[in-house]
């Protein structure tokens, strides 16, 4: 008569035996891609182009120095905007 031990241990060996064993033909291949979504700089532009407009006023003066100030202040808004956020903008995802 065996043991309760051996009861167990031989109905375990009879469920792994019984699973189903499968094996893929192919190996799946996975990749993984960093993509980046750019930043169109309006935050910046618009920031800037305000912030320019002031600066250019008080040291140029009249309308030369606010136009002057407002375009060199919405590039360089911008392209600081731009630069800043581009880091956070990047993930990695997953390809096969």
């Amino acid at each position: 008569m065996p043991t309760p031990f051996q009861t167990i241990a031989t109905a375990m060996a009879a469920m792994i035996i019984s699973l189903p064993m499968t094996a893929d033909a192919h190996p799946r291949h996975r990749h993984m891609v960093k993509v980046c979504r750019r930043s169109s700089g309006t935050t910046g532009l618009i920031a800037g182009g305000a912030t320019g407009a002031l600066v250019g006023r008080g040291v140029i003066g009249g309308p030369v120095g606010i136009v002057a100030g407002a375009v060199g202040g919405a590039f360089a808004g911008r392209a600081v905007d731009r630069s800043i956020t581009s880091k956070r903008r990047c993930h990695y995802v997953e390809r096969r």
